[in-house]
């Protein structure tokens, strides 16, 4: 197997609350996500799923342990290039409205305009709209869009960058059952499709997601299960089954 595109080893992180209050969000963290993997957590509210994508983007220094990027220890480098990283490399989809409030199409190709030019930023917009099934909604703006291509278009602002790790903070939240199962299938599908890592977070009473590896996180501990080796042999292995530390 390949190296991990992320690598995280013993990750402490932990905020003051008050004066003699400390509140422990991640406690030993440890995981690997390899290319073409799709990995899905599920945690309670406020249980740390947004703290943990931002640890793993970049943003949010832990207080102890290291967070490795394509080989590199992201806090080693300095803050220019670790921004270039997360604008580029490394792309975190969330839920919230963009800044601007132009056409979808507009909003998704800004970003890329320094790097790419007018017309290969537009050119890697539609093809991530189309990408995720979204091309409907190039002309529309945010407001005028239902929670679904919402959803959609967050995670087409998120691949048009051409990242190496997609990190996707609980995009489904707000949606049915089976629109939140097709998201997951769609993640899958990103993750193999463009050869890229992808790490998810959503709430623990989201329906069971599609994804090569699950895990929980929980009191700061997170536990993943294992990657299970390519096998010709017909097993089943039951969700829980086997369960560890996340440490792949």
């Amino acid at each position: 197997m390949s190296d991990p595109v992320l690598s995280l080893r013993e990750v402490w992180l932990s905020f003051p609350r008050g004066r003699r209050h400390v509140v422990r969000v991640l406690a030993d963290v440890s995981l690997d996500l390899h290319v073409g993997e799709c990995v899905s957590v599920l945690a309670r509210r406020s249980q740390g799923k947004t703290s943990l994508l931002r640890v793993a983007a970049g943003m949010e220094r832990p207080n102890r342990g290291s967070v490795m990027f394509a080989g590199q220890d992201v806090w080693r480098l300095s803050d220019r290039r670790r921004s270039r990283l997360l604008g580029s490399e490394i792309a975190l989809v969330e839920r919230a409205a963009p800044h601007l409030d132009v056409p979808v199409l507009t909003g998704v190709a800004l970003p890329l305009l320094d790097r790419c030019g007018r017309r290969g930023a537009y050119a890697l917009a539609k093809s991530a709209l189309a990408q995720v099934g979204a091309s409907e909604c190039a002309r529309q703006h945010w407001g005028e869009l239902a929670d679904s291509e919402r959803a959609l278009v967050a995670l087409a602002h998120g691949i048009a960058r051409e990242p190496k790790l997609l990190l996707v903070d609980d995009l489904a939240a707000t949606l049915g059952i089976e629109e939140h199962a097709g998201i997951g299938e769609l993640l899958g599908k990103l993750a193999a499709e463009r050869e890229i890592a992808v790490l998810v977070c959503a709430g623990d009473s989201a329906p069971t997601p599609t994804a090569d590896r699950v895990g929980s996180l929980g009191g700061g501990e997170l536990l993943v299960s294992p990657a299970v080796p390519a096998t010709g042999a017909n097993v089943l292995e039951f969700p829980g089954e086997h369960r560890q530390r996340a440490s792949s």
